[in-house]
């Protein structure tokens, strides 16, 4: 772990300027792929990102119920109230910034998708955002002692923020490869959904902080599997 870097005489929080470069480059990214897409000729777009970041935020904290047991779950919904952050959950994030769009897009008549914008910066963001999980601690696997292995909170253990991020890069570089070849709008957005919820399904079982579990699944593979499913079918229509 390496909680914090020096910079100066200051002690900067891993984490921290983990979640600012990760905002930074996928905000630049977004820009550069709206530009491209022609998104900003519409006056409002930009209050689709606002949306986005907003719903992002509140679904970040709200997403925690995934990993919360049924008694505890009132306390994750008053830490929502009292504007406690401390805790926060990507899945949630972006089911809250897919909300927050859609609510944008209502208020300021855009009746165009919009979500490919997002396609491409979303998991660069992410693998950014991991590699401060793993200098903060946080998000780390279960016991290990195979090659890769870190010492972690007192044991060997799988390294699972390096494998998401990894894992965001390949994604990012397959939607990169296929960004001028999708046909209909949307597409590369649900690309990406459908594979940032296939990376999350098959990482879970590896996390320590494992979701509450529910039956041969845990909370969050049966949300991740109704991703896949739901937006796959989307994408299989729409191409169709």
């Amino acid at each position: 772990m390496l909680p914090s870097l020096p910079l100066g005489p200051w002690q900067v929080p891993t984490y921290a300027l983990a979640v600012v470069a990760s905002f930074v480059v996928a905000s630049w990214v977004r820009r550069r792929e709206v530009q491209r897409l022609g998104y900003d000729a519409h006056p409002s777009h930009p209050w689709v990102g606002i949306g986005g970041l907003l719903g992002g935020i509140v679904g970040a904290k709200l997403g925690l119920v995934l990993f919360a047991e049924p008694g505890t779950v009132a306390e994750v919904l008053a830490g929502i109230l009292s504007l406690d952050f401390t805790g926060k959950t990507i899945l949630g994030g972006i089911a809250g910034g897919y909300i927050g769009v859609e609510l944008a897009k209502s208020a300021v008549g855009i009746r165009f998708s919009t979500g490919d914008g997002f396609a491409l910066a979303l998991p660069i963001g992410q693998a950014i955002g991991r590699l401060g999980c793993m200098g903060h601690g946080c998000c780390y696997g279960t016991p290990f002692e195979g090659a890769g292995a870190l010492f972690l909170h007192g044991a060997w253990r799988h390294p699972t923020p390096l494998y998401e991020a990894g894992l965001d890069v390949l994604l990012a570089a397959l939607l990169f490869g296929l960004r001028r070849r999708t046909t209909a709008p949307g597409q590369l957005f649900r690309l990406y959904l459908i594979g940032y919820a296939a990376i999350r399904f098959a990482l879970d079982p590896l996390r320590a902080d494992g979701s509450l579990a529910l039956g041969p699944l845990s909370a969050v593979q049966w949300f991740c599997a109704a991703v896949i499913v739901g937006f796959g079918l989307a994408l299989w229509t729409g191409r169709r």
